[in-house]
């Protein structure tokens, strides 16, 4: 019997010769429209600029990412599109399983116009009907897994998302059923992203990532259709089912009435850039901005209770943010922002009005009233003035909900705060592109928000420090921040030497680098890649092979490579024991730790690179084994181990406590507390010796 990834493959390739309904296809239009105006609207933010910067030293390409001027690999402006447009935490939201679709979509859209310059000049109809299937294929997903999938402490719009990239991708690259079921299957393999990166940039990576993923499996099934899929990976023993959602799956909710109910209608357009529990809460706080400031203004308050959700504590309980990433999962600053401001905008979460000290007191003033009975669209504000006088409000559906919907009014005037600083007219520009039919439609809406000047920023100097404390975490960073202190001619690290010098051998026979010579021009994650699929193919296991291949690269001294690829195996074997997983189900983590040890990072930027990697890892792996899959893994491992090292390396941030923070990866999966990741004894671990394919001296 066909899985469920197959039947969903066969149903949405069986629907999309047909035209999309006319709501449907509106609302995928609006949603577009949204996205693009978010992602425009953070193109120019740090995150955004240090991802653009980071990719372009890596190789070019011809995609072009909204709202800046830089051309970059396809892959780097999938990832870079779907990071902007979710940065601000103000695209559109799916209410009942909290994705962010739109995200996803846009990066894959953006990456096949550079893939493919024929689809950048496909018809309106076309691209509108791939991306709607595409949306509605991650929603249907993360219905079918929700709430427990969420509630474990899942980032659901990564962890689904590049299913939706792969639809999309998938359809207007021509895939019939059997080559979207192979894209699906690998994409949920792709799937990422745990909820302790909430108040960093490794968030809105998800999306970015999921879009990479997703472009990624269906770009490889389209070229490439005789390499065999993953098996079942939602469903099957190690699939994303039982490993991420608690075993919790509602079949029809994925497959029931395709083409007939769409879970796409109940997509939403946010209001304020931040998480959407704390939207009611803001509107309430407005609400009495007027009425506070006649009053004696904020000074004169001296309590604020809110009665709420209570997802609101959970979700966004954070009363002493230090950034404007972190203030969007701060509700507390969303009411005193709105007591402040007559209206919550970008400004709100300003780094500088963030760390204010009117901001920090009124935040400090905020009690949480949590009740079951309270929608999650619902808020009831309190405020006592110094006199006693309680100032109260009450929103029974927050504007941006489903009962309050954002009007086309609304929405424009919402793209226009964010693309016209970009380009003039911008916004209703691209209003006009959205609804333009006919060919030429991407290429129409990128054409709408190119920007009128400014170029990429330098890229951020590495920060040294760690948090303090004793925690797994910050014990490895260290230990990566320098392997130099392990030693030169320990067994492993000798054995490991041997796979590199193997490893520089394959990089001189591969072509990756366009004429094989191995001297260093071309795309380095190209030969990263190429290397470690090689090393696969040749009998390595995926995870020696995805650590080995990015350390092979010339730049690197060959000792510390040696010592890092050896620590990195070592941590990924105990960290595999840990999750009750193989560690060739962990190849992206090994592959990151090596690489990053490898360039001598500074401590924080290794821990930033660990966050990188944790939020990667899931252990989610389907049911066929081949070498073939096997190569692929390494070589997707490899590559983006190259990635991340640059990103982390220009400044990227994620979360301060990656795998023991309370939504970190050994929160979520780990089985046993033992063995520590760290150690004297690192390099003699037994699981090093068999990774390594020979065992100690008796």
């Amino acid at each position: 019997m066909s899985g469920p990834l197959d039947r969903l493959a066969h149903l949405v390739a069986s629907h999309a010769g047909s035209p999309l309904p006319g709501d449907v296809r509106e609302a995928a239009r609006r949603t577009l429209y949204n996205v693009l105006a978010t992602t425009v609207g953070a193109a120019r933010e740090p995150a955004t600029d240090i991802v653009v910067a980071a990719t372009a030293g890596l190789g070019g390409g011809a995609a072009r990412p909204p709202g800046r001027q830089e051309r970059l690999h396809p892959l780097d402006a999938a990832l870079a599109t779907g990071i902007a447009a979710h940065l601000d935490d103000y695209d559109d939201t799916h209410l009942s399983t909290v994705i962010h679709p739109g995200a996803v979509g846009l990066g894959a859209l953006v990456g096949l116009a550079g893939l493919r310059e024929e689809i950048a000049d496909a018809d309106a109809d076309d691209v509108l009907l791939a991306f709607a299937w595409g949306v509605e294929a991650q929603l249907r997903l993360g219905v079918a897994i929700s709430p427990a999938h969420y509630d474990a402490g899942w980032h659901i719009t990564g962890t689904c998302g590049a299913v939706g990239a792969a639809v999309t991708a998938g359809l207007l690259l021509g895939l019939g059923a059997a080559g979207l079921t192979t894209a699906l299957e690998w994409a949920v393999e792709g799937g990422l992203g745990n909820r302790e990166a909430f108040g960093s940039m490794t968030k809105p990576f998800h999306p970015g990532k999921a879009a990479v993923n997703g472009l990624r499996a269906a770009w490889d099934a389209a070229t490439d259709p005789g390499r065999p899929g993953p098996g079942d990976s939602l469903t099957g023993p190690e699939g994303l089912v039982p490993r991420l959602a608690r075993g919790a799956f509602d079949a029809d909710a994925l497959l029931g009435d395709v083409g007939r109910r769409w879970e796409l209608l109940d997509n939403t357009f946010k209001p304020y850039p931040c998480g959407i529990v704390t939207h009611p809460a803001i509107e309430a706080a407005e609400a009495l901005h007027g009425p506070v400031a006649e009053r004696g203004g904020p000074a004169a308050v001296r309590a604020i209770r809110l009665v709420c959700h209570p997802l609101v504590p959970e979700l966004t309980g954070n009363v002493r943010p230090e950034d404007g990433l972190q203030a969007r999962f701060s509700t507390a600053h969303g009411v005193a922002a709105g007591l402040l401001r007559p209206a919550v905008d970008l400004a709100a979460y300003a780094d500088g009005f963030v760390v204010s000290e009117e901001a920090r007191r009124l935040r400090s003033l905020v009690v949480f009233e949590p009740r079951e009975e309270c929608a999650r669209d619902a808020a009831r504000i309190e405020v006592t003035l110094a006199d006693g006088e309680v100032l109260t409000h009450e929103v029974a559906h927050a504007r941006g909900s489903l009962a309050r919907p954002l009007t086309d009014e609304e929405l424009r005037a919402k793209a226009r705060g964010l693309v016209d600083r970009v380009r003039a007219g911008g916004a209703d520009a691209l209003d006009a592109a959205t609804r333009q039919p006919g060919p030429g439609y991407l290429r129409g809406l990128l054409a709408a928000v190119e920007p009128d000047g400014a170029g990429v920023r330098a890229p951020a100097v590495e920060a040294d420090g760690v948090p303090a404390g004793s925690a797994e975490d910050v014990a490895l960073a260290e230990l990566l921040a320098d392997v130099r202190l392990l030693p030169a001619d320990h067994r492993n690290v000798v054995a490991v030497g041997g796979l590199l010098d193997e490893g520089v051998r394959v990089r001189r026979d591969v072509a990756a680098d366009g004429d094989g010579d191995g001297d260093g021009d071309g795309d380095e994650r190209e030969r990263a890649g190429a290397v470690a699929e090689a090393l696969v193919l040749a009998g390595h296991r995926p995870a020696v092979a995805a650590a080995v291949a990015p350390c092979t690269a010339r730049h690197l001294p060959r000792a510390d490579a040696a010592r890092a690829v050896a620590a990195a195996l070592a941590v990924t074997a105990r960290l595999a024991a840990r999750l009750g997983v193989g560690v060739d189900q962990l190849p992206g983590f090994a592959a990151a730790l090596a690489t990053v040890a490898a360039h001598r990072p500074a401590p924080r930027t290794a821990l930033m690179a660990i966050g990188l990697a944790g939020t990667q890892a899931t252990g989610v792996t389907g049911t066929a084994t081949s070498r073939s899959a096997d190569a692929r893994r390494a070589r997707l491992a490899a590559a983006d181990a190259v990635t991340s090292t640059a990103l982390v390396r220009g400044g990227f941030t994620g979360p301060a406590l990656p795998l023991t923070g309370r939504r970190g990866l050994l929160s979520l999966l780990a089985r046993q507390a033992e063995p520590p990741l760290t150690g004297a004894d690192l390099l003699d671990e037994p699981a090093l010796d068999a990774v390594l394919g020979h065992r100690a001296p008796a």
